[in-house]
């Protein structure tokens, strides 16, 4: 009975077994309600606002990825110095023209920085009109004719911190 004892004076009492007991579980609940507040701090989790709607629309969505990949149109999406370029190809490899070309790109973790950006014809590729910030990125491209869906094309990006601005990669998690 000695090991319960800090001396014979301060014997293990109940009420020293119960601040021990909500101690324990107080800093369980409170690094749980830590992370579940950082947690909902970050990724939305919402992919679409409506997924019945969206679940509706699903056979459609399927039928023009099959209908994109028959076509044999090829693509490359490409980041020069923070600036997205995005090159569409028929079957021979000659680029389409006159496309209206947009993309919407966001951080992988958050919606914090989510965007629409336009893309200009230059020579064969399209380029886009901002530059990214250094970091990933998430990049859904659409090109289209007119109101017609020509292609679609989802792709996370990796932009390079520039020479002279120091990088953030790995900061935290080195």
């Amino acid at each position: 009975m000695r090991f319960f004892r800090i001396d014979d004076d301060h014997p293990l009492t109940g009420w020293h077994v119960f601040a021990i007991i909500g101690l324990f579980f107080g800093t369980i609940f409170a690094v749980n309600i830590a992370l579940a507040i950082i947690a909902t701090g970050t990724f939305p989790g919402l992919v679409v606002k409506n997924s019945y709607v969206a679940s509706q629309n699903f056979n459609t969505l399927l039928a023009g990825a099959r209908a994109q990949a028959e076509s044999g149109l090829t693509s490359q999406l490409i980041a020069k110095a923070g600036v997205l370029q995005f090159r569409l190809a028929d079957a021979s490899g000659a680029p389409q023209r006159d496309l209206i070309v947009s993309a919407h790109v966001g951080r992988p973790a958050s919606d914090r920085e989510d965007r629409a950006i336009a893309f200009a014809e230059s020579g064969e590729f399209y380029q886009a009109s901002t530059a990214l910030p250094a970091g990933n990125w998430n990049v859904d491209v659409e090109a289209r004719a007119g109101d017609t869906l020509v292609f679609r094309h989802s792709q996370p990006v990796w932009i390079e911190a520039a020479a002279n601005m120091p990088s953030n990669r790995g900061a935290k998690n080195r």
